[in-house]
C-alpha cells in the first residue's frame, strides 16, 4: 500500500471517534471537533505517534471519556454537598 492510500493520524483519530463511540456525535459539531482535537494532539504528544493503532486509539479515548465523566460526577457531587 502506498503512503498517498494510508490514512492520516487525525483521519483514524476522527474514524475511531466516529464509529466506535456514538455517543460524540450527540456533542456539537464545534464541540466533536475539539474532542477529536484534543485525543489527536495527545496521540502526536505521545511516543512513536506513527505507530499508533486503531485499538490504542480506541483506548485512550475510553479512557479519556471516562475521566471526563468521573471529574464531572465529581463536581456534581461536590457541588450539592
Amino acid at each position: 500500500m502506498s503512503t498517498n492510500n494510508m490514512p492520516s493520524i487525525y483521519q483514524i483519530v476522527d474514524d475511531v471517534c466516529a464509529r466506535d463511540f456514538e455517543i460524540l456525535a450527540r456533542l456539537s459539531t464545534n464541540q466533536r471537533d475539539k474532542f477529536v482535537n484534543i485525543i489527536y494532539e495527545d496521540v502526536l504528544a505521545g511516543d512513536s505517534p506513527e505507530e499508533i493503532t486503531e485499538d490504542r486509539i480506541y483506548d485512550y479515548v475510553e479512557e479519556f471519556i471516562t475521566k471526563a465523566i468521573s471529574v464531572s460526577i465529581d463536581d456534581v457531587v461536590d457541588f450539592n454537598l
